[in-house]
């Protein structure tokens, strides 16, 4: 018979907890790994899941892992947390605060503080399992920062092997401090792809350029051209951001050089819009090329797709908290974010939600994602064990 929880069960619970969300926490910031790489990580995670009795499956999509939380309801719902790290250097933090040992290399998208909340989230409901009314998939994800763990977990049957009525899953955020959680209903991040443009010409001596077909000029019109596309080829009313972030051409001063590349991202809200800049972008660049008889070769790799927040998973994860987190602010977030997540790809198979957890206020947790500085204040790593933890309570 499921015993009736009670708010001094859980607070009891998520205190037990938060020793081993600190020490893994601590472990995963300390050795940071990269996209494709997180066998430490995942072997770190799934010991702790058969120290917890959990049935563990690895090597899901790569290092991917499920641990199941099997009382035999006959409904799950699932969680999801993200492992990989990102090739970023990491400035001094915060006193106290654990520091990547791994050069070029650091948490600075809070993968670790969301695998170790989720892992505590795993103790908190082993803890309360007889009051619980669903069985729980915990699901701990590869390769986000490069959009491809999500789809590699999928395809290698972690859905089929848990079968979740509702998918869940939290989401650092600087921006809002400690003690606020925010959500969303509908679209809730961009569509994001990452693209390649890699260009050949006829290489030269600088002071004779007419003898050339000279790709670095080329390169520097393309990405004029393509930065004025979603101002002038795109609905206003429907926002899209290009974005250059790598160029590589020659090695002299005084050499033209034969070949040049440049890469970024583009990201918008609206499939059909996603469509039409792909489109534009193929164009332009080929016709620039053309004109200045340069080769041109255009990669898009498709990544993640828009994230939408089912809306009645939603009004449900929000009441779920609501009465287990009465301490904790829910704020409505008014629009979307322009960046990606992969976590739609779960999104779109299995109604849920990503929330948006709380972890600045002070200002040296106010640096952003995917900055060398970012650190989270660590009081919100126990409401992201609560809220985890309350989003399996039906």
């Amino acid at each position: 018979m499921t015993r009736r929880l009670r708010m001094v069960d859980l607070d009891a619970a998520v205190a037990a907890a938060m020793a081993r969300v600190e020490e893994v926490r601590s472990q995963l910031h300390r050795r940071p790994e990269l996209s494709g790489e997180e066998r430490h990580s995942a072997a770190l995670i799934a010991a702790q899941g058969r120290e917890l009795g959990l049935a563990v499956e690895e090597g899901i999509g790569g290092f991917g892992l499920l641990c199941r939380l099997d009382g035999g309801h006959g409904r799950t719902v699932a969680l999801r947390a993200d492992m990989d790290a990102l090739p970023i250097d990491e400035a001094p933090r915060p006193p106290g605060a654990p520091c990547s040992q791994i050069d070029g290399v650091s948490h600075a998208c809070g993968h670790d503080a969301h695998s170790a909340m989720l892992v505590g989230a795993m103790e908190v409901l082993c803890r309360l399992s007889d009051a619980l009314r669903v069985d729980v998939a915990f699901i701990f994800q590869p390769a986000e920062e490069i959009t491809t763990g999500a789809a590699a977990m999928i395809a290698d049957g972690v859905l089929e092997r848990c079968r979740p009525e509702r998918i869940h899953a939290l989401h650092v955020a600087p921006h809002l401090p400690v003690g606020v959680i925010g959500w969303r209903s509908g679209v809730m991040c961009a569509a994001a792809d990452l693209f390649e443009v890699e260009l050949r010409g006829t290489g030269g001596h600088a002071a004779r350029p007419h003898h050339t077909v000279d790709v670095v000029l080329v390169a520097c019109q393309m990405i004029q051209a393509l930065h004025l596309l979603p101002s002038r080829a795109i609905d206003p009313f429907h926002p899209v951001v290009l974005t250059i972030g790598h160029i590589a051409a020659g090695h002299a001063a005084n050499v033209i050089p034969d070949r040049a590349g440049f890469s970024g991202t583009v990201r918008s809200l609206d499939p059909e819009v996603h469509e039409l800049i792909r489109a534009r972008m193929d164009r332009t660049i080929h016709t620039i090329a053309e004109q200045w008889g340069a080769e041109a070769r255009f990669t898009l790799e498709r990544a993640a797709p828009v994230l939408v927040n089912d809306a009645g998973a939603t009004e449900d994860a929000c009441g779920l908290l609501t009465r287990w987190l009465p301490d904790v602010r829910l704020c409505e977030i008014d629009r979307p974010s322009m960046g990606g997540e992969d976590f739609a790809e779960f999104l779109r198979r299995v109604p849920g939600c990503l929330l948006r957890l709380g972890s600045g206020g002070a200002a040296e947790y106010a640096f952003p994602l995917h900055h060398p500085r970012f650190a989270i204040d660590e009081a919100a790593l126990p409401i992201g064990v609560r809220a985890l933890a309350a989003l399996a309570l039906e």
